[in-house]
Formats: structure tokens, sequence, C-alpha cells
């Protein structure tokens, strides 16, 4: 069963490496843009030859090349495969897997800038989730479906090199050929969307308008703070993965609480997944820029030192702003849990909800402060996919969301009464905490951010 097995390993790694790119954005961010390696004496072949090879030079490939050869090396050593066969598939695939996912990338980046491009990758991602549950019961009515598509799979790379790994005869040369063909058809379709960048239909006004949604929300905040409030809100509005964030939050992490309390042995799975998933819904849409508040400026980060107000009060704005659109969620959460919780009406399940979710968006959004002054990083603002964070970035929402995720589950398994509705009552305390931690962070980072404003300078504008 060598042949089966290797198939089997090579799909799963090859869809993985694919998503996880595209998800996570390692593997996928070029050392040199375009316009830099202008600088050099190269023609346009040459700079895109360049773009990629430093972007598949990134140590997350080396990671699946790593896992595909050790699987031919394994077939090899017991006497199932070959040798010199296996590492040509290996390295036919390792390309074949770059050239797929950066074709995906950029292809949801391009649909990202058309009108509705959010919608229907909302829709695109929504049927990944429940496609699998939805294809089981008819697999197991029908298994010659089952058989068809996996003759189908045959002429894909996995395939392919699969079964030149396994046999070092001509069916072997076959596979590589029907790697070859991907690669040199990914590569066309490549060079063509690179080559054709959307071009959105705008219509364009002169007319000014300065009682927006966004002021109106923003002057909530005062006369002092209310413009910049309005700012940062605009700020957030108009970029494209703030969006279509907020928009996926919902039914990804509806999805996701189903998932958990359907699993979950405990007598309301349900509610008990619902504590974790509620502290994510006020941080996921906006997670990208709260913790990187500056990083997608630029030079205009001077701009906010010349205005007749206290710097530091920038920080603040551009941190409102976020706690305004994150806290936006939670009354729709709310109203969901309502609607579709499978349980009877009941209040105190409502309100450590509620506490739960307000202590992840004070939580959480607190840490992006800090992470903002001192881990920014350089990013694009009109990048529309993968995962242009820092490590603390990441480690924020990363690991917020593996606590929140996990922490109702450990409170249940070592102290279940904790996290009980008759247990209500201990919940109050925990926005209290989040919001003097949330407003001792604003406090105490106002004069770090006037000191550090040369080193995030630099980092904004790409110097250091």
């Amino acid at each position: 069963k060598a042949e089966k097995i290797a198939q089997a390993v090579l799909t799963a790694l090859f869809l993985q490496a694919v998503l996880a790119a595209n998800i996570l954005g390692f593997g996928m961010g070029a050392v040199f843009a375009d316009t830099e390696l202008r600088r050099y004496p190269l023609a346009a072949p040459d700079r895109r030859i360049a773009r990629h090879l430093t972007g598949i030079l990134d140590p997350f490939w080396f990671l699946f090349f790593a896992l595909e050869l050790g699987l031919a090396v394994g077939l090899y050593v017991m006497g199932a495969g070959s040798f010199w066969f296996g590492l040509i598939a290996v390295l036919l695939l390792f390309a074949a897997n770059y050239l797929l996912a950066r074709v995906v990338g950029l292809f949801i980046d391009q649909m990202m800038q058309r009108k509705g491009g959010a919608p229907i990758l909302l829709g695109l991602i929504m049927s990944l989730a429940f496609l699998p549950g939805a294809a089981a019961p008819l697999l197991e009515k029908n298994p010659a479906i089952v058989a068809a598509v996996v003759q189908r799979l045959h002429y894909t790379p996995p395939f392919g090199a699969a079964a030149a790994m396994i046999h070092p005869t001509v069916a072997g040369a076959q596979g590589l050929l029907i790697i070859v063909v991907w690669i040199l058809g990914l590569a066309a379709l490549l060079v063509w969307l690179e080559q054709r960048p959307p071009r959105p239909q705008v219509t364009e006004s002169v007319k000014i308008e300065w009682d927006s949604p966004f002021d109106r929300a923003g002057a909530l905040f005062g006369p002092r703070m209310g413009p910049l409030v309005g700012h940062w809100l605009r700020f957030y509005g108009r970029n494209s993965r703030t969006r279509t964030m907020s928009l996926i939050s919902l039914p990804l992490l509806g999805y996701l609480t189903y998932q958990l309390g359907h699993f979950s042995k405990a007598p309301q799975g349900l509610f008990l997944a619902a504590l974790g998933t509620f502290p994510m819904i006020t941080f996921l849409g906006t997670s990208r820029i709260s913790v990187n508040q500056f990083g997608y400026v630029g030079g205009a980060f001077r701009r906010y030192f010349l205005l007749p107000i206290d710097p530091a009060a920038t920080l603040r704005a551009a941190s409102y702003a976020a706690i305004t659109i994150g806290a936006s969620m939670l009354p729709i959460a709310l109203l969901l849990w309502i609607v579709f919780a499978p349980y009877p009406f009941d209040a105190r399940m409502l309100l450590m909800l509620l506490c739960t979710g307000f202590t992840g968006l004070f939580v959480l959004h607190g840490l992006g402060i800090w992470v903002t002054l001192f881990n920014p990083r350089k990013g694009n603002y009109s990048s529309n996919f993968g995962n242009d964070l820092s490590l603390g970035g990441n480690l924020v929402l990363i690991g917020g969301m593996l606590v929140s995720l996990f922490l109702p589950r450990l409170l249940f398994k070592f102290w279940p009464a904790l996290v009980a509705p008759e247990s209500w009552w201990m919940f109050l305390p925990l926005p209290v905490l989040a919001v003097a931690f949330y407003l001792g962070s604003l406090k105490a980072a106002g004069p770090v951010f006037v000191t550090r404003r040369e080193q995030l300078l630099a980092i904004v504008e790409g110097r250091n």
C-alpha cells in the first residue's frame, strides 16, 4: 500500500501548505518589491524571478520540503520506492506547491479589491467549512463517487509525485510529466495575473462630507478627541481586510462554537464553547491594525506630531476606534445566541457571555497597545489576505485565541461550578479588571509613545 500512503500524505501536505501560506502569510512575502529591484540592472523577467526566489527561500517552504523528502527517503529505505525518482518528484512538487499558493493568494487579493469581493470570499470560506460535513453522508451512500474522484486525482501533482516515488518506470515518468505540466500552467497563470491588476470602477466625487457615520461615532468621544477617533474609524472602515474579517468573524466563530460544543462532553457544551469564542468576536476583525496601529500609515506618521494636540492622543484615538468597532460586534453576537442557542432563555448566560466579551475586548486591545509600541512592523494597507503581523502581534492574536478557547474547558475540568450559569456573579469583576488594565495601559503608554517615536518612524517608513 506504499503508493496509497504516499498519495494520501502528499495530498494532505500539498493542501495544508497552500492553506497555511495564504491564511498565515508565511512564505508569501518577497524580500524585495519590484520598485526596489528596479534599482538594479534587471529586466522585468529577471525581477519577477528574483521576487519569487526570495519568497520561496522562506523556511516555511523548507519545512514542507523536509516532510516530503522524508517520505521519499523512508519509502526508499523500506524498499518500496526509488531514491532518484523520489528526489526529483519532491523538488518538482515543491515548486508546484509554491506556485499554486501564489496563484491562490494573488487571486484572492485581486478579488478583494473588486466590488463584492468580500461576500464572495465569505461564501467560499463557509462552503469550505461546511462541505466536508455535507459531503460525508453522500459519499457513504455512494461509494462509486469516491472511486471516480480518486481516479481524477491521479492527474494532480501529489498523485503524480507518489507515482514517481514508487514506480521508477514509465509510470513514474508520466507522474513527473504531470507535475511539470502543472508547473508550466501555474507559472503562466501567475504571470498573467501579475500583469493584469484589478481596475475597480470607482466614481470620483469632489463633495466633502464632514458629517459621515465615522465622524458621528467619533463625536461621542468629545470635541477634542472626536476628529481623531473619526479619522481612525475611517482608517479601519476603509481597509478591505478589516471589513472582511469583521464580516467573517461571526459565522467563523459561530461555526467554531458549534463544533467545539458538539464534541464537548460537558452538559452545556455549546455554552462552554461560547464562553471561549465571545472574547475573540470583539478582537478578530480589528486585530490586524490594533496590534500594529502605525505600521500601515508609512510616512504619514510624522503628521500626527504636527497636530495642535498631545501626540499621545493619537495613540488613544486609534485604540478607541478599535474598541468601538469591537464592541459593536457584541450585541449582534448576543442576538444570534438568543435566536439560535438550543437552550431556554437564561439571562445569566447572556450576562456571562457579555462579561467574557468585554473582558476579551479590553484585555486584547490593551495588549495591542504595547505590541504597537515595542514590536511594530511595516505593513501593506492594501494587502487583503495573509499574515503580516509581527511576532508580538501573532502571540496576542493566536495566543489570545488559544487561551480563550481552552480556559473555559480547563475550568470545567477542575472547577465545573465556576462556569455554570449559577455562578454568574463571579464573572462580574472580569470586565472591571479588564477596563482597569486597558486604561492603565493607555495612561502608561502615552509617554512611551513620545519617547519611541523615532524608532517607530524608522520602522513604519521601512528604514529599520
